[in-house]
């Protein structure tokens, strides 16, 4: 249900991910600001938008039977040519199974609204819809949502306590960072010292290798760099579906790695700079032992060694670095036959993943801000963000940056953010179970990352 629950289709390329949730990947969701909710139904508003929203909402009821007629009628060719149909009433169908969803706020008016729906078993989602001149649908997308009528955490206290009821190891830190690019913790909470698994937060310092390279000279963010199917990973991400000899500049498979967490992106960039670089640019910016990392897993080793052949790595923790090249050289080559979907058991307690400590994913960020001032990292601020992850006030945050990262039993996020004042915080959530089922919702563990920032602005 994961993956139906996140299934979008749209017209024009959309920088939002959509994966399902047990993928080596980053989480985000494609919030857009609501109104005043209610505790009543929220009332759709007339237009095209809002009429075709109102059509689909009653298509997510376990007493309707969904027309991939009337679907066609509804929906523009552009989109039927990305998800058909039949597959796209396959899908509202098997949304409709824990309807009838109610729509509790509402955002837009006209041409485009999205729709904070919840069903009845309290899933929240936001159905973002869009249509054309002749009132088609042209962007239809169904992301995670939030309870709009969540109360934010009102202090530290409250905040800490919210997060020891997901009663899964965690962490959470929030440090400001001065202009010599040094954290300072200003609110601790959990395994803050402990390094845990980051999931595809690795990411950062695979962005920060690339910058070295640009810096160095033996790369511009123009190279342009050819896929190979020996290179394909699994998604999150969108290159993998790309043929063989593909080519993308530097700069776009960075954006790609960054923004949608394109795992093919990042293989290919690990390829082009090497593991060691990524695994010194670990120390450059702060990693506090990047021999947890060493030799550097690419995204295809952990699919492999997780998922595909599990019983080659019983423990990667328990291997020393030759032991570990050495699987790594049996890898096979070509595109992995493995389905995602089968990517549900933790392999993190295995030493499976990438490894830091709060105190590493605030270093992290600040040494790629600094590096954002250099000529070689003049598209570094923009790469980070371009996708938020949440929803901040602009007035009071103009800039925030985001990688997240999530796998069986783990997930991530931190954020650095700019005050309108120029002060610069970094917040970053760690949780970590061998029980992938007891962690909350990427949706909701974010929702705490914002009540963060709230918190320290208050």
């Amino acid at each position: 249900m994961a993956a139906l629950v996140l299934t979008g289709c749209s017209s024009s390329s959309d920088d939002s991910e959509t994966e399902p949730t047990s993928t080596a990947s980053s989480t985000s969701t494609t919030s857009t600001p609501v109104e005043e909710p209610s505790s009543e139904p929220a009332e759709l508003p007339e237009g095209p938008a809002g009429e075709q929203a109102a059509w689909f909402l009653e298509q997510l009821d376990p007493e309707t039977t969904v027309s991939a007629d009337e679907i066609t009628s509804r929906v523009s060719e552009a989109v039927l040519a990305e998800m058909s149909a039949e597959d796209l009433a396959a899908t509202l169908t098997a949304l409709a199974a824990t309807g009838p969803w109610t729509p509790r706020a509402v955002a837009g008016e006209g041409s485009a609204v999205s729709v904070t729906i919840v069903d009845t078993a309290a899933t929240y989602l936001e159905m973002q819809v869009a249509t054309d001149e002749a009132g088609q649908v042209t962007t239809l997308f169904f992301a995670p949502g939030s309870n709009p009528d969540r109360a934010p955490a009102a202090s530290w206290d409250e905040l800490d306590s919210l997060l020891g009821d997901t009663g899964v190891d965690h962490s959470l830190q929030v440090s400001t960072v001065d202009e010599a690019g040094l954290c300072t913790p200003v609110h601790q909470a959990g395994e803050t010292a402990t390094p845990m698994p980051v999931g595809s937060i690795v990411k950062l310092y695979v962005l920060g290798a690339v910058v070295t390279a640009v810096a160095d000279g033996t790369l511009t963010w123009d190279t342009e760099l050819t896929l190979t199917d020996d290179l394909k990973s699994l998604p999150s991400g969108t290159l993998q579906d790309q043929p063989a000899g593909t080519t993308v500049t530097v700069q776009q498979a960075a954006a790609g790695m960054i923004s949608i967490s394109d795992n093919t992106a990042t293989d290919l960039l690990i390829s082009t700079v090497g593991r060691d670089a990524v695994v010194s640019a670990m120390d450059d910016m702060g990693h506090h032992d990047p021999a947890l990392n060493t030799p550097l897993l690419t995204t295809r080793d952990l699919f492999w060694f997780g998922w595909g052949a599990p019983e080659s790595v019983p423990s990667w923790t328990d291997l020393d670095v030759n032991a570990r090249e050495a699987l790594q050289d049996q890898v096979p080559a070509g595109v992995l036959d493995i389905d995602p979907m089968s990517v549900t058991t933790p392999r993190w307690d295995d030493g499976l993943d990438w490894f830091a400590t709060a105190a590493d994913l605030c270093s992290a960020h600040a040494g790629l801000q600094t590096m954002a001032g250099t000529e070689a990292g003049e598209p570094v601020r923009d790469i980070l963000s371009a996708n938020t992850g949440i929803t901040l006030d602009e007035a009071d945050w103009p800039y925030v940056a985001f990688k997240g990262g999530n796998a069986p039993g783990e997930i991530a996020g931190s954020w650095l953010a700019e005050t309108a004042d120029g002060e610069t915080v970094v917040v970053s959530l760690q949780l970590a179970t061998d029980d992938p089922l007891a962690l909350p919702a990427p949706v909701d563990l974010f929702s705490l990352a914002e009540d963060a920032f709230g918190l320290y602005g208050s």
